[in-house]
């Protein structure tokens, strides 16, 4: 088992350049935007715009653009956590053979998603419950650490899929930017470019 934090993830593309832009026009508008608030970004925070809220309207975009396919560094993080969750199975597998129950609790009797949102929920579920059967586990070297690595592996997978719902989330983010915007610009000629993207 691997303590190590995954090997960097490949060098982020610009989803938002002007090659990128032949997507769908909601596409191209909410790239927009955030083109926007990115150029205005120090006074919409000022406003009240938490800061990661362009972060998380980036990657919901990323995922948006990514069709539900995964992209390498997605799939480098997949591929980490189909092993590090199979791993897990295994031991719960050979610490309680023929014990149903406690195996269903890990989904241990079945095999190891393929697709990466089943999978990072199957993660995240594996991560939740591993560590009432921390004193079990121990043996198989399967520990806070591993747990913790666990965790850090769907936390990154889940922000290079854009988040769990991206769609929800881009349009939460985008709410976000045009409610700062109209704090910072009211009354100013600035907020009609933040009003003007449906």
């Amino acid at each position: 088992m691997r303590w190590g934090f995954p090997m960097a993830a490949a060098k982020k593309k610009n989803y938002f350049s002007g090659a990128h832009k032949g997507g769908t026009a909601g596409a191209g508008r909410r790239e927009s935007l955030l083109e926007l608030a990115r150029e205005h970004q120090d006074a919409l925070v000022a406003a009240g715009l938490p800061a990661q809220v362009l972060e998380d309207l980036e990657n919901a975009l990323r995922g948006i653009a990514a069709g539900g396919q995964p992209g390498a560094a997605a799939q480098v993080l997949i591929r980490d956590l189909q092993r590090e969750v199979g791993e897990i199975q295994a031991a719960v597998r050979k610490e309680f053979p023929g014990n149903t129950a406690f195996q269903s609790v890990f989904k241990a009797d079945a095999p190891v998603p393929a697709g990466s949102r089943e999978l990072l929920a199957l993660g995240r579920l594996v991560a939740r419950e591993a560590p009432d059967y921390s004193a079990n586990l121990i043996k198989y070297a399967i520990n806070a650490a591993t747990v913790k690595h666990l965790s850090y592996l769907c936390d990154q997978l889940e922000k290079e899929l854009g988040g769990a719902d991206p769609g929800s989330a881009a349009k939460a983010a985008e709410e976000q930017i045009r409610a700062a915007a109209a704090r910072a610009f009211e009354g100013r000629p600035e907020l009609g470019a933040f009003q003007s993207r449906p």
